[in-house]
């Protein structure tokens, strides 16, 4: 399997284009094989691109908003097509209420009806909210009756579900992983140094065929490089990825 890791984890360090480019060099220096963006920094795609190409760097995934999926999908498609980036994430929505879900519904199906045209996939990404039942049911397994996934796999631990069950029994739905660690209180962490089940998904993930994991942290400590640099490590030591 190949290592991303989802850039907010480092977004104290692409406050602006020219240290954007600059971090992706030093993410791939920490052994990383491609990126998951969380914002551009005012940068054009061809810029990104041209450090991706001289990196090595794939352009695994991009989060973005509801609310700029269902009003500028066009710039989010044109933009992704010249980073010959495959997958669109839906980063967060509301889902406190059936309106709510209809309405990700709306935004979901439509924009991945538009992104199959341009050989992309639409995804949605979970915090641990999904996973509180809404009258009897998790918010999630509505979710993925109508979009693939992103499984975030700390946030679904921090909302009381076993990640690798979820993985394996849901693993039709879930086209992307984020492989994520952190306490017992909903403080995310270093991969390694949490108690999220890491060995666990490691393997499922592996028996599942899945081609990359995404690394993220929330509130990376001390600042988001040397997490990031950290939680590479501990997958090559510790989990022999």
């Amino acid at each position: 399997m190949k290592i991303a890791l989802q850039m907010y984890t480092v977004r104290d360090r692409c406050q602006t284009g020219p240290d954007l480019l600059h971090t992706l060099r030093e993410v791939k220096k920490l052994g990383y094989d491609g990126v998951e963006f969380a914002g551009y920094a005012g940068l054009s795609a061809e810029a990104i691109r041209t450090v991706l190409e001289e990196t090595g760097l794939e352009a695994v995934a991009v989060h973005e908003s509801l609310v700029r999926m269902e009003n500028q999908l066009a710039d989010i498609l044109s933009y992704c097509q010249t980073l010959t980036c495959k997958n669109i994430v839906c980063a967060y929505a509301p889902t406190e209420n059936a309106q709510d879900i209809e309405h990700l519904k709306s935004v979901l199906t439509s924009s991945a009806e538009q992104a199959r045209k341009y050989g992309m996939k639409v995804l949605y990404h979970n915090h641990s909210g999904e996973f509180r039942p809404l009258d009897g049911t998790r918010p999630l397994d509505r979710i993925k009756a109508f979009s693939l996934l992103e499984l975030d796999t700390y946030w679904a631990f921090d909302g009381k579900a076993d990640p690798v069950e979820y993985l394996r029994e849901n693993a039709d739905r879930i086209g992307l992983i984020h492989l994520k660690d952190g306490s017992l209180t909903s403080v995310p962490c270093a991969i390694g140094e949490g108690k999220n089940n890491i060995a666990g998904i490691v393997k499922a993930s592996e028996q599942l065929g899945y081609e990359w994991l995404i690394v993220e942290n929330d509130d990376p400590v001390p600042d988001g490089l040397s997490d990031a640099g950290r939680s590479r490590m501990n997958l090559h030591t510790k989990y022999s990825v």
